[in-house]
């Protein structure tokens, strides 16, 4: 009865779910099922399941890009977990405004670090996993319950320790040169935008140096004339653009189509951005 009386008091909690696997699977389901069975007045929003397989970087992109716009006391469940079933942790992360539960990878440490990181904990509190669980799906079997109860009131210090240490995931630092800058292509989206590891505003300050230059974008080997433009609406259709995206990095697109099609570059991908003084000497450049 008191259990009833509490769920009845709460406000609905937000659980938001991040994964690699994918829809052909009853994976996510299974994540929805036990969170509901334990909690059933959460709500479940879904960020994304089309991760890339195991591809952490990628994961932590998109949950720092996100984090920032869910309410107060959301629940972060992010798996994309190559390590699973082995010695690694499976961490609690307690933010200044939300709470981050996965593998201890480093995919859950820059969206926490953004917010301002209080605390990390192990989750060991056994009782709070299912009763009997598979080494080959913690997430199902450990992190949902675990985090259905926290949604529940369950105190974070109940579940586990404070970690000793916790893996960080710290993304590709661009090399800026007076006239080039070295980066990495760190997601690609929907429409084929390559998303960039150069943040704005250091691009900016750097092309702005020598506006009158032209860019060139070269890749495994390939060079592209790329034009820089503040928004989609203002590109040439025949040509890669570079454009402030909405996450804070610089993206490469391609008006009304896919980027990464046609460029054939995807997340991993090293890239170089040069200026080079006039059209001139940008034709010498191109198409080798």
């Amino acid at each position: 009865m008191a259990i009833q009386s509490m769920m009845k008091k709460m406000k609905p909690r937000i659980i938001a779910l991040l994964t690699d696997f994918g829809g052909k699977d009853y994976f996510v389901a299974s994540l929805k099922a036990v969170i509901l069975s334990i909690n059933p007045r959460v709500e479940i929003v879904d960020i994304s399941h089309e991760v890339e397989a195991y591809n952490r970087l990628e994961a932590a992109f998109l949950l720092k890009a996100v984090a920032p716009y869910f309410p107060q006391g959301t629940i972060f469940l992010a798996v994309v977990d190559p390590g699973v079933g082995s010695d690694r942790k499976i961490i609690l992360v307690k933010g200044k405004k939300h709470f981050f539960v996965g593998p201890d990878n480093g995919l859950l440490i820059p969206a926490a670090e953004e917010e301002g990181l209080i605390e990390v904990r192990e989750l060991r509190a056994e009782k709070y996993f299912l009763p009997s669980w598979s080494r080959t799906f913690e997430g199902r079997d450990k992190m949902a319950p675990a985090v259905a109860w926290l949604s529940r009131g369950v105190p974070f210090e109940s579940f586990g320790p404070i970690a000793a240490s916790f893996e960080k995931l710290v993304f590709p630092e661009p090399s800026f040169l007076p006239l080039e800058i070295r980066a990495e292509v760190i997601h690609s989206d929907r429409f084929g935008n390559l998303i960039t590891s150069i943040p704005v505003q250091p691009f900016l300050d750097w092309f702005k140096k020598k506006k009158e230059s032209a860019l060139i974008l070269s890749s495994r080997k390939r060079r592209w004339p790329l034009q820089y433009v503040p928004a989609f609406a203002y590109g040439l259709s025949h040509q890669p653009l570079i454009l402030p995206g909405s996450s804070g990095f610089m993206e490469i697109g391609w008006k009304e189509a896919s980027a990464a099609s046609h460029l054939r570059i995807r997340p991993g991908d090293k890239i170089t951005i040069k200026m080079v003084k006039s059209k001139k000497s940008l034709n010498k450049n191109v198409g080798k």
